[in-house]
């Protein structure tokens, strides 16, 4: 805000003396002015006439001049009012600031002309204002030295337009001055780490020979480094009273090439003496010091382990473990319910004293408890389709229970899995009762759009090209039942399958779900026929006694195969065969706890499945088909999402392994078997072509080398890992690394001998669908190297 010139103050006195008693004023005049009008300012100074006013009045009027910062002096005088019947006259005189009529920058290379002037509301045609000028200058300098250029100089001209009274050019000079590159950093008075162990820390590091040692120089990240990435580092290792002395940055002007010196006093190394805790109740003593133990490696004295760098005797006194293990007894305290107890870290420093050559300190935890809190009542809010039921069957809390930091946050990400709201959801609010600490949590949740008409493509080789239609509502009626109509057509295929989901039957902890379907499936990695299937299935399940993340599945399906050779097809291996009915037994079992059906960043899924197929069961096969999966998703990384309602970007690495095989004879029912390659059919592998990877080796398509029967096995293993970048719900990058074989019998398993693939994928999640994007590079091939897979649906993928 611009503030008023001396001249305006040293008005004010002399006014307020001819005032103070009110005076009535006849008349305002205005001088000085050349853009406004008079109606406008005497308007905005709001100053009545005719009535008795002090000087109050004209101070407020003054004020409304300035806020509309239209003036760069006003002056406010008074003539007149020798007596009652002799009114006063008073007269503004001001100065305008004029009209910009043009902004031109000159000088400014490595920031945008249009981002600077809309971030700080910089517009031709409005009245110069010098603290949008101001601001502008910040924003440029701040935005140069985020670039690695942080001593740009900047100035203003104004220049008035020819034939234009009060209007101007306003030009903004800059001179950028050069990059500022660190190409050493020079440490002095350290001894305990060397200069490169110390440059190895900081953001601000000297640039290197790959492209991302860039050297470049930030203010900003120096400032950290020194007040808080040099500290605890040095804290981390026992020198408790290290500190940075002094810093100077030495530039060469002709290249911009910097040497950044640092001026450190290290200070002693403590040890530890001893460590204790007092005030707990709800957790023995041993268990509390166990967080210390793990994290310092036993570095406790008695236990006479763990010593720190170049030690010897009691161990080096890590300032930032000793943190780390603070914060987690305080959240197993809130695990607890004990929602309001402290954990007070004490660090007692005691100097070198008597035999001890160094100085010790002596360590304690000051606990708190105070009383647990319960749960007195939880609330759902905004939930206006669906059923208060589906969201309540996400928390793992009741009222009555003790309070738990962590089941609360397994319930907000329960609710916000299920994908029938907007995300990120407001994080649960808690209202303690202010006499008995009891907690009454409020879940909020936003209503989303959840049936979709979605359609799509997938291709797995250069040949393999199809599509598919259908709707999808995993909502319906508000109750979490889904269910979807879906056509798959296309060269190699003409699908319908109805399918109806119920998580809840009747309310209760019981699921069902059943399938109708019409098949014709011409794959075209097995060129030589088509498959016709017509039947349904039926699938219940029910949640495993004692868990709330398990659940026990048992389902029957009953189907007609018909096989089709085309004509003038030599290999009859595959599709010679004649048709069979499938009646198929199922039951398995399920964990699952992870945060996100999609797009997960923390939890795991683990599934065992067996189908038992013929038997007392009737129909044509005769075999047992088991299949076993696990995944694991831990979080890496955060960035961002420290503010209320903001999501962060984060960073996941999954593990994943599968394994099936087949006892008995499924010679009817072929396609009950395994093959491998490509994302589109069969058990997926990046980096190859669909069913090139066989019981015998490596065989592409189309080479006659080995028959399409002789490309099915009876078992297969496959590893992965990925390493996930999660911007939001709806996009993510990752790196993977696939590795896997097929068998014909489960003797033959040799987990060494798996073919590799590696590559990058993307995938987005659509309104008709999730699409991928996948390119992997085979290892194993007969000649290694890249693979374009895309899908569109829930083909292949991790």
């Amino acid at each position: 805000m611009l503030s008023a010139p001396a001249s305006i103050e040293a008005q004010i006195p002399d006014l307020a003396t001819s005032f103070e008693s009110g005076q009535v004023i006849d008349s305002i005049e205005v001088e000085g002015h050349v853009l406004l009008s008079d109606a406008m300012i005497i308007g905005t100074f709001g100053v009545p006439l005719g009535v008795p006013i002090t000087y109050r009045e004209i101070l407020e009027g003054e004020k409304r001049l300035w806020a509309t910062a239209r003036f760069a002096d006003i002056r406010v005088t008074a003539r007149g009012g020798t007596s009652p019947d002799d009114p006063a006259i008073l007269t503004l005189t001001v100065e305008e600031h004029p009209l910009v009529r043009s902004i031109v920058f000159r000088g400014l290379q490595n920031l945008s002309e249009r981002e600077v002037r809309d971030s700080v509301g910089l517009r031709a045609g409005d009245p110069y204002s010098p603290q949008r000028v101001m601001e502008a200058g910040a924003y440029i300098r701040e935005g140069l030295a985020k670039k690695g250029i942080p001593f740009a100089l900047i100035e203003e001209e104004r220049n008035p337009v020819p034939g234009a009274m009060g209007e101007i050019e306003l030009v903004v000079e800059v001179t950028e001055g050069n990059r500022v590159t660190v190409a050493e950093v020079a440490f002095h008075g350290n001894e305990a780490f060397s200069n490169s162990d110390l440059s190895k820390v900081l953001s601000t590091r000297p640039e290197g020979f790959w492209w991302f040692r860039t050297g470049q120089f930030q203010a900003e990240n120096l400032e950290s480094d020194l007040a808080e990435t040099l500290p605890t580092f040095y804290a981390s290792n026992g020198y408790l009273d290290f500190q940075v002395l002094n810093d100077t940055l030495v530039i060469d002007p002709s290249s911009g090439k910097a040497r950044l010196e640092i001026w450190v006093d290290e200070g002693p190394q403590y040890r530890v003496r001893s460590f204790e805790v007092t005030g707990n109740r709800r957790f023995p003593t041993s268990d509390l010091e166990a967080y210390y133990q793990t994290d310092q490696g036993g570095l406790l004295r008695s236990l006479g382990i763990g010593r720190g760098r170049n030690s010897a005797g009691p161990a080096v006194f890590d300032r930032s473990a000793f943190q780390s293990a603070t914060r987690r007894v305080e959240e197993a305290y809130r695990n607890e319910g004990y929602l309001y107890s402290q954990v007070n870290p004490v660090i007692d420093r005691r100097p070198a004293e008597g035999d001890t050559e160094y100085p010790e300190v002596v360590l304690r935890w000051e606990v708190e408890e105070g009383t647990p809190a319960y749960i007195r009542r939880i609330y759902i809010e905004g939930n206006d389709f669906t059923h208060d039921r589906v969201i309540r069957e996400q928390i793992l809390m009741l009222p009555g229970d003790v309070y738990s930091e962590n089941r609360l946050l397994r319930s907000y990400q329960g609710i916000s899995g299920l994908g029938f709201f907007e995300t990120p959801l407001p994080f649960p609010e808690l209202e303690p009762d202010p006499e008995t600490g009891d907690l009454d949590i409020t879940f909020k949740v936003v209503e989303r759009q959840t049936g979709s008409i979605n359609f799509g493509t997938a291709m797995g080789g250069y040949t393999g090209l199809s599509g598919f239609l259908g709707y999808d509502q995993p909502n319906l009626f508000g109750q979490a039942k889904s269910g979807s109509l879906r056509w798959d057509y296309g060269r190699f295929q003409n699908n319908f399958t109805l399918t109806y989901t119920d998580p809840a039957i009747r309310e209760s902890r019981l699921s069902g779900s059943v399938s109708i379907f019409d098949a014709r499936d011409r794959f075209f990695s097995f060129a030589s026929g088509e498959r016709k299937r017509r039947g349904g299935s039926l699938r219940m399940g029910l949640p495993v006694p004692g868990s709330i993340y398990s659940r026990l599945f048992v389902g029957y399906a009953l189907s007609r195969t018909d096989y089709r050779l085309r004509g003038g097809v030599d290999d009859t291996s595959l599709f010679g065969r004649p048709p069979g009915t499938q009646s198929q037994l199922s039951v398995g079992i399920s964990r699952r706890t992870i945060d996100h059906p999609l797009f997960p960043t923390i939890g795991s899924s683990q599934s065992w499945n067996t189908e038992i197929n013929g038997g007392i069961l009737g129909g044509d096969g005769n075999f047992t088909k088991h299949v076993l999966e696990g995944t694991w998703w831990v979080p890496t990384a955060r960035l961002g999402g420290n503010t209320a309602g903001s999501r962060p970007i984060v960073l996941a690495l999954g593990l994943r392994a599968r394994a099936g095989a087949i006892i008995g004879d499924a010679d009817r029912f072929p396609f009950d078997r395994f093959w491998l390659g490509g994302v589109q059919f069969g058990e997926s592998l990046r980096g190859y072509e669909e069913t090139t990877v066989t019981p015998d080796g490596y065989f592409p398509r189309g080479t006659g080398a080995i028959s399409d029967i002789d490309r099915l096995g009876d078992t297969y293993l496959s590893i992965g890992a990925e390493y996930a970048l999660r911007l939001n719900d709806n996009i993510s990058v990752s790196t993977f690394f696939d590795a896997a074989n097929v068998w014909r019998h489960p003797r033959e398993v040799d987990p060494t001998n798996l073919f590799r693939g590696a590559g990058f994928g993307l995938q987005l999640v659509t309104p008709f669908g999730p699409i991928g994007l996948d390119y992997a590079y085979g290892f194993d091939r007969d000649v290694p190297g890249w693979q374009l897979h895309f899908r569109m649906g829930g083909q292949g993928g991790f």
